[in-house]
């Protein structure tokens, strides 16, 4: 899917130097062991994905409208923090004001390296790990805003969204290839996320992206988003064939990058796996046991069910 950031951002990122993404290192750390060779962070670096200060991030910020952006929401005076100490898992910290949870806008826990594929589900997919950027984890949230109608709550969260997972995502894009990886991966925990990220990821197995495409097909032009969101976070969603709950339980999602990537998951054999998976499913809601499970934990429903 095309972004309107994404031509403005490569533009961007052209123009930032090395010097730029290691602002404030001391001189002792500036040595080849905490710069990026052959796609790889050294385990000594103390620099985010082996290129990146704190200041650093806090220019790439600066750089990219992030900082203008959520002034505009409001949240100034942006501190930047990471957590380096595990060498193969990197933490990312944005607070608005002091460093703590009630300020917290942003956490992202990323790794890179090759992702371990399950082939049984995979038809024709080269035989190799692709080298990822495997994003574990990302919020991104408004801890002054509210929820309400307009912004309902979903699972997992506690505030609502920022609106700049777009730019979020063309800036992941630009640091991905940088590193020189091969793509991007996350497993989400979700049904909501999935829905969000699959916008630009596929799931790597097409039993999941069958059963994602089912769930839009059959529940999104009845329900409220927020109600099948809600109701595949509660196992409330049966498939009617089998009488069974959906148990969201997906395999990851992967944002290709590589020829070798994009032309499989956009294969024939791929998407004739997609389409032979789907016709095993027909979603309904129990709306009785979703009722109770959103009255139990005192979540509004925003529609009149029937």
């Amino acid at each position: 899917m095309k972004s309107r950031f994404r031509k403005q951002y490569i533009k961007i990122a052209r123009k930032l130097t090395l010097a730029d993404l290691q602002a404030g290192a001391d001189e002792n750390n500036l040595s080849m062991d905490n710069l990026v060779y052959d796609g790889r962070v050294e385990q000594s670096s103390s620099f985010f994905m082996g290129i990146f200060t704190r200041q650093g991030l806090k220019n790439v910020i600066d750089a990219f409208g992030l900082t203008e952006a959520l002034a505009r929401l409001g949240l100034t005076d942006l501190q930047v923090d990471i957590d380096t100490c595990d060498p193969h898992t990197h933490r990312l910290y944005v607070y608005t004001g002091e460093a703590c949870d009630n300020n917290k806008i942003c956490e992202m826990v990323v790794k890179k390296g090759p992702l371990n594929l399950q082939r049984d589900n995979l038809p024709k997919f080269p035989n190799r790990n692709p080298n990822l950027l495997q994003i574990e984890w990302l919020l991104l949230q408004n801890p002054r805003k509210y929820f309400d109608e307009i912004h309902p709550q979903l699972p997992g969260q506690l505030y609502p969204g920022l609106g700049i997972g777009d730019r979020m995502l063309q800036i992941l894009i630009i640091m991905t290839r940088r590193l020189r990886l091969e793509g991007m991966a996350n497993k989400p925990r979700y049904y909501h996320t999935a829905f969000m990220f699959t916008k630009d990821f596929i799931f790597t197995n097409p039993h999941n992206q069958a059963i994602l495409f089912s769930i839009n097909r059959d529940l999104l032009g009845n329900y409220k988003f927020h109600t099948v969101a809600w109701a595949a976070h509660f196992d409330c969603i049966i498939n009617h064939k089998t009488g069974q709950p959906l148990i969201w339980n997906p395999d990851y999602l992967i944002l290709p990058l590589e020829k070798y990537m994009i032309k499989y998951f956009h294969s024939k054999e791929y998407q004739r796996a997609v389409d032979k998976e789907m016709k095993n499913y027909k979603f309904i809601i129990d709306l009785n046991k979703f009722q109770k499970c959103m009255q139990k934990n005192k979540i509004p429903i925003y529609e009149r069910l029937l």
